[in-house]
Order: C-alpha cells, then structure tokens, then sequence
C-alpha cells in the first residue's frame, strides 16, 4: 500500500532522476519486498527508522545531521509547516550536492544556517547563500592549513646549540622587552571608550532599518557596525557611540552579537538600546546624516549629536533616512563629498559606517575636510583635490580665489614645438615649405 508521501511531487521527481530511492526490481514478487513503491527512503536520516536492504537499495545515500548536533525544534520552534519546510530543505541540499553544487558540508551548516534558509522563498536566494557559505566553509579549511604548515615550520626549526654564556634572541627564546598580550590592548582600548563615555562627544548609530535589508545585507551591516566599534576606540578622542532601535531577536543583532559576545555585559563599554534616541538625547541637538538631503556640512558643530542610519541599500536605494528624518522633525545634513571630491565614473557615492565614522573623527579632532576625506575608498574616487597635489604636477593646478580650491588648468602642460610659434611665423614657414611658397619667392625676386 502506498504510503505517506512528505514531499512535493516536483522534490520527488527530481530525487528520482538522482537516485535518491529505488525499489528492488529483481525481487519484486519475493515476500520481504513490497509490491507498490515505497517511500520510506525518501526521508532524511533523522527522521526514519533503519530499514533492511531489500526494502531499499540506494547507491548514494544521503547524509544529514544528527540529532546530536542540530536540534530541529529550536529551528522550527515547534511549527509543523516550517518542520515540513526544514525536510524538503534536506532533501533539496542533499540534491543539489549530488549535483555537483558547490554546497557546504553537514557539519558546517549551523543553526542559524538553516534559519536563514528558511527564512528565504525562492530556490535561486537558497542556492546562492549556500554557495556564500561554502566559500566561508575553504576560506576557513586554508587558513586552517596555512596555520598548521606554519606550526610544523616552526616545529622542524634546527635549534642553535647554545654557547658557554651565550643567550638566543628570538621566538620562543629570550628576549629584552615584555611580551604585550592582545588582552592588554583590548583593556587599553577598553579604557579608552569608557574615558568617552565621560567626555566624549555623543553620536548615535540607527540601527532600526533591519527589516528593510536582505540576510546579506544585515550580515554586512553587522560587520561595519563592528568595525564601527573597533575604529572609534582605537582614535586618540573616541566618540561614545550608541547604537539605538537595536531590536534583539533580528539577523543584526545575532550577527553582531557573534562578533562581539561580550556586548551585553555591564562592564562593556558599549551602549545598546532598544529604544530610539529620541527617548535619550534632545530633539533640537539631534542632525540626521543623510546623503539625500540638501543641507550640506560645511562647519563641523561639537556641541551637536549626528545620527548615522545603518543600513546597507545595495539593492534598496530608497532614500529611507531622508523619509525617517523627516517624520521625526529632525535637523538632516549631508558630507560636503561632491565639493572636495570627484567622484568615478559607475561607482555610487554610499560610504560604509565605518568610512562615515572615520572622517567625523578626523573632522572632530583636525578640521580640515581634505584630511578627513583620505578615508573614502580610492575606487570611488578620480582625484582628491589637495594643496599636495602642486608639488606632483607641478604648475598644472591653478588656484582659484572664489572657490578656495586648485582647479586643473584647461591647456595641455605639453604642447608641440611648432604651436609655440605665432601665427605669422607658422605662415612663413607654410610658404617656404609649400610649392606655392616657392613661386611667391621666384615673382618676388625678378620683379626686384
């Protein structure tokens, strides 16, 4: 009798077409095979029981997890339907490995790996994030190499036999200074946010566009806030940032909260709120950063709070902070890019948090936008227009009084030897070189 059937017809065809079940055609009449199909071999490992070799023979077996190393409730959290998802994301993951995908191993496949997948309809979206992860899987499996080719090489080093009195300067020898430990500059780093927190000038990062981005986007995200983090307590006069509209239970805040485990911990000097920064600071200090706005940031003001929105748009480029900013009330600015820059011909003039980051500091602590500007990714960028650039070129850049800035010179710096000449020499020449010259001369001389 046919028994229940798990899977769509579509997922079963194309198992077909793989190999994923079969039936036993030689005994089909025999008593410990059955006389209908059965498909019982189309489930995964963790959900069926051990069955005989008569009943099935496959010649390539999936492997799934365990139940020792994924919990499926925790998954799904109790949800028949994305139970039913989470097996058909099993058998499609096995089929396309078999396929020949570049498709991650079982035992990377984490957790939150397989949330992600759920969370995606399409099997175009699944297959490229498996791809996306099963690149990270070799990136980890050669750095992991490169480690312990480097641990053997410095296993089959020859030791110096030592001399009467003599002492080795060197690794894993002696040596005349103490060893800095990167516990010790995380505490010193540390240190330096925590005096932030107290003198520091404010700035908020707005973390509430999570639901606007992609899985991608969101993990991109969390990587710039952390280089946010790392880059603001490194800097002679750190901001002390706060990271509002930071909702738990979201892609950004499990991403960064990977990065940075100890970000919840009352020592950390780190502040995450759930809650929007109109509750924490006044509205009339608060200056949204917006590239969509008109308002340009000429003259850096210490006294304010800016806002920076942290949100990737690679695929959304809707002015989301603009619209935010204006429902709110709030005062909008933008970098003065375009006065100072030049932008390349196809790249987008979006800067990462990180890069926005980086030239409010130097902007903060200089004042000078053509020091804070070096920040900006040279790929984005034709020229930086700087007073350094006159020694390089030479008198090519001429200096305009108005604008206060050095404009490139229009005329070529090089030009031919024959166009230095003026125009009645260029004539002269013209007529003793042409043959029409030539007979001008010839009248010339027997009229004389």
């Amino acid at each position: 009798m046919l028994k229940y059937l798990p899977y769509p017809i579509s997922v079963l065809r194309l198992g077909a077409s793989r190999q994923v079940f079969c039936t036993n055609k030689l005994n089909v009449h025999s008593k410990n095979c059955p006389n209908k199909l059965s498909f019982d071999c189309f489930k995964p490992k963790i959900f069926q029981r051990s069955f005989s070799s008569d009943e099935c023979h496959s010649e390539d077996e999936t492997t799934v997890p365990s139940n020792k190393t994924l919990d499926i409730k925790s998954i799904t959290n109790g949800d028949p339907q994305l139970e039913h998802k989470f097996k058909v994301l099993l058998l499609e993951t096995e089929v396309l490995r078999q396929e020949g995908c570049r498709i991650p191993s079982n035992d990377f496949l984490k957790e939150h790996h397989w949330k992600q997948l759920l969370q995606l309809d399409s099997k175009s979206a699944r297959r490229k994030l498996l791809e996306f992860t099963f690149r990270v899987q070799k990136k980890r499996e050669s750095q992991q190499l490169k480690k312990e080719l480097k641990r053997k090489e410095r296993g089959e080093k020859p030791l110096v036999p030592e001399s009467q009195g003599a002492l080795i300067y060197d690794l894993s020898h002696n040596s005349m200074l103490l060893r800095v430990y990167d516990s010790t500059i995380d505490n010193f780093h540390n240190w330096r946010a925590l005096q932030a927190s107290m003198f520091g000038q404010k700035i908020v990062i707005d973390c509430g566009y999570d639901t606007e981005m992609t899985v991608r986007e969101n993990s991109n995200c969390a990587k710039q806030l952390m280089y946010v983090f790392s880059e603001n307590r490194k800097h002679d006069d750190p901001f002390d940032v706060y990271f509002c509209n930071m909702k738990r239970d979201t892609i950004l805040f499990d991403t960064l909260k990977k990065s940075i485990p100890t970000m919840d911990e009352p020592w950390f000097p780190m502040n995450v709120y759930e809650c929007s920064y109109l509750d924490l600071f006044p509205k009339d200090k608060l200056v949204y950063l917006t590239p969509h706005c008109r308002e340009v940031l000429y003259e850096y003001d210490h006294d304010a709070i800016y806002i920076i929105g942290a949100i990737v748009d690679k695929t959304n480029p809707e002015p989301l902070s603009l619209a935010k900013a204006k429902k709110e009330g709030l005062k909008m600015a933008k970098l003065p890019l375009d006065r100072y820059l030049q932008w390349s011909s196809g790249s987008g003039k979006s800067l990462a948090i990180n890069h926005v980051i980086n030239i409010l500091l130097d902007i903060k602590t200089t004042g000078d936008w053509h020091y804070a500007l070096q920040h900006v990714p040279t790929r984005k960028v034709e020229k930086v227009i700087t007073k350094s650039s006159t020694k390089r070129f030479g008198g090519r850049l001429s200096f305009d009084k108005d604008s206060g800035l050095f404009e490139e010179k229009k005329e070529a710096f090089w030009k031919p030897k024959w166009l230095n000449k003026s125009k009645d020499s260029r004539m002269k020449s013209e007529e003793n070189n042409t043959d029409v010259g030539r007979q001008i001369n010839i009248k010339k001389i027997l009229n004389d």
